[in-house]
């Protein structure tokens, strides 16, 4: 049985053990699922979870690595990706009510490359509807409601990526896609106390 502790180890702790064969992915990503069921959604930190999808790209990443076809340090990897980013037969809500329903026959790019890179996709992070673009005024802008700090769940995580900063601070996720505008990669990681990468376009 997988500790809590090991939920909270970085993507490299996590990928040592894994290309060594002392973890398995698809432990590893029950683990995470069971962890979301009776911690997430308290937190509001999920928009949509993608089990069958992670179980099976766990269980594919694990025979990979048993028969020596290692893909590299996301190899087996659980991770969330904020609800912006298409998912092919998932909803892709952008935070936004009058989105609900939507779905794309298509990954994203960012989803697309992790798939090469052999990471499991755990679900979708909450966001602040169309990331913010429109505007908005309180946290509850979100058709998930408030994404919860897991330090004090009286406070807001921040920012569009709201959900994706809950996860990874909660260990719900190894890691989590998030985008930035005007903070909302920087913003939930102050928050939550934890690491944010800020892209740029240099």
């Amino acid at each position: 049985m997988i500790s809590t502790d090991t939920l909270f180890l970085s993507v490299a702790e996590l990928g040592k053990l894994i290309k060594s064969k002392q973890l398995s992915p698809v432990e590893l990503t029950e683990a995470y699922l069971e962890r979301v069921r009776s911690t997430g959604a308290r937190l509001n930190a999920f928009a949509t979870l993608t089990p069958d999808l992670a179980l099976h790209q766990a269980r594919t990443a694990e025979a990979e690595i048993k028969a020596g076809k290692y893909r590299g340090p996301l190899h087996g990897i659980p991770y969330a990706a904020k609800d912006l980013l298409a998912v092919k037969g998932y909803p892709t809500q952008w935070g936004a009510r009058p989105y609900a329903t939507q779905k794309f026959d298509q990954n994203a790019t960012v989803i697309k490359k992790l798939e090469q890179a052999g990471a499991v996709l755990l679900g979708k992070a909450a966001m602040i509807e169309l990331a913010g673009g429109m505007g908005y005024r309180f946290a509850s802008a979100s058709i998930s409601g408030a994404a919860k700090n897991p330090w004090n769940e009286g406070c807001w995580t921040c920012g569009s990526s709201s959900g994706s900063g809950a996860i990874v601070s909660a260990g719900l996720a190894a890691f989590a896609i998030g985008t930035e505008t005007w903070g909302s990669i920087v913003c939930p990681s102050s928050f939550n106390g934890i690491s944010g990468l800020r892209p740029t376009d240099v």
